[in-house]
């Protein structure tokens, strides 16, 4: 019985630190993000925008890539969750 109990408390010990390896304690932001980051290389690119947000569209697009570099980081997209407007 005792090893029993060990072995279900040590399958739950590692299964539940597997789910926070995993991003278990993410809040709303991460968890949009991460769904908008269809690749998981932690970068939102238009075509990915697209399928999700308006900001898919191109001038919006633009205007939260700050670094010019094509694609929002996660910053990026905190920052369009936080200023967007009722049009974006």
């Amino acid at each position: 019985m005792t090893k029993y109990i060990l072995t279900v408390f040590l399958l739950a010990t590692v299964c539940s630190g597997q789910v926070f390896a995993r991003g278990g304690g993410m809040d709303l932001k991460d968890g949009q993000f991460w769904h908008a980051d269809r690749d998981h290389n932690q970068q939102i690119t238009l075509k990915e925008a697209q399928q999700i947000y308006s900001l898919g569209k191109q001038e919006v697009f633009e205007k939260y890539d700050v670094s010019g570099e094509g694609v929002i980081t996660k910053f990026e997209f905190y920052d369009y969750l936080n200023r967007r407007s009722d049009a974006e």
